[in-house]
């Protein structure tokens, strides 16, 4: 049977994508863990308990999702594992909205699939819940995509396979860790002005990165706007480095070409990267073959920043 067409009328849409959410947590768990024995039956709703491990703490739109489950009632069933603590009580595995709702409801019971979870497994389905959900914000879904790795040992390429999303975009997210705060503070307010927050992220000027933080914020600088901008000011930084010093008598430190060679690197590899700019901006179709080699570089450059760190501890 073909799919049902997608609605065109906003409840009914955001009917159709809470229900799609589900479906890619529920296929998670369908496909990541092994079959287990799971048993049907409803249970008191005061006695569902939520996910321990879900980071989220803020749910919107509760109130239009407790409409719907009183005009159409509960339809999917949750997943919950026995609380390990308190016997007689459900700790949930996924679908914490829908429990939420339906306490505003004001249902009593909720039908409900018992199964056996590990800590870890909980862990992986809430971060994954999380994820698919379409109003989280960049810096969120970073922080996420963070807690795979550290916590639960995951790679990148990995991550990036569990998810059906592109290696690059996984690692373009992480990088927003490193970026500075103020740059991390407009991805917050504004996750439209990502593609110039990543731009801006480069700046290592205090000053000058708030002037463009600040334009781009307003809605009096584009993205097209600060790629131009830090381009030109890749570019004049790539002057001579000695140029201003040329015919003086001044002292040159002993390390002088050990920090020349560094700063010849840098500039060519910033070279490097406006020139793809340039190509990316003029044909498009270039764009998953820089993607690429954007990724390889990460992560060779991710290796070296943690052979560095061992060197200066």
């Amino acid at each position: 049977m073909p799919p049902r067409a997608k609605s065109f009328f906003p409840r009914e849409r955001e009917t159709e994508r809470r229900a799609e959410r589900v479906q890619a947590v529920e296929d998670l768990v369908a496909t990541r863990f092994a079959p287990r024995p799971v048993v049907s039956q409803d249970i008191p709703i005061d006695r569902i308990r939520p996910n321990p491990y879900q980071a989220r703490r803020e749910f919107s739109d509760l109130d239009d999702l407790a409409e719907a489950i009183r005009q159409q009632g509960f339809i999917s069933r949750l997943r919950v594992r026995a609380d390990p603590s308190a016997e007689g009580f459900y700790q949930l595995v996924y679908g914490e909205r829908r429990l939420r709702a339906a306490e505003g409801a004001g249902l009593t019971t909720l039908p409900c699939d018992i199964a056996p979870h590990t800590d870890r497994e909980l862990i992986e389905i809430g971060l994954v819940e999380n994820i698919q959900r379409q109003d989280l914000n960049p810096l969120e879904e970073a922080r996420a995509f963070q807690t795979f790795i550290s916590e639960l040992d995951y790679s990148i390429r990995t991550l990036a396979e569990r998810l059906g999303k592109h290696r690059s975009y996984v690692e373009g997210r992480l990088a927003l860790l490193r970026a500075p705060t103020d740059v991390q503070d407009l991805v917050l307010r504004r996750p439209d002005t990502l593609d110039a927050a990543r731009q801006i992220a480069g700046v290592p000027d205090p000053i000058e990165r708030q002037n463009l933080i600040e334009g781009v914020a307003a809605g009096a600088l584009t993205s097209q706007d600060v790629r131009k901008r830090v381009s030109a000011r890749r570019s004049e930084e790539r002057s001579p480095i000695l140029g201003d010093d040329a015919g003086t008598d001044r002292e040159i430190p002993a390390f002088a070409p050990q920090t020349q060679s560094v700063q010849q690197g840098v500039a060519a590899i910033d070279a490097v990267l406006v020139s793809w700019e340039q190509l990316v901006a003029e044909e498009p179709s270039h764009a998953a073959a820089v993607q690429d080699s954007l990724s390889a570089i990460l992560i060779r450059a991710q290796a070296l920043l943690e052979q560095l760190a061992l060197r200066v501890k």
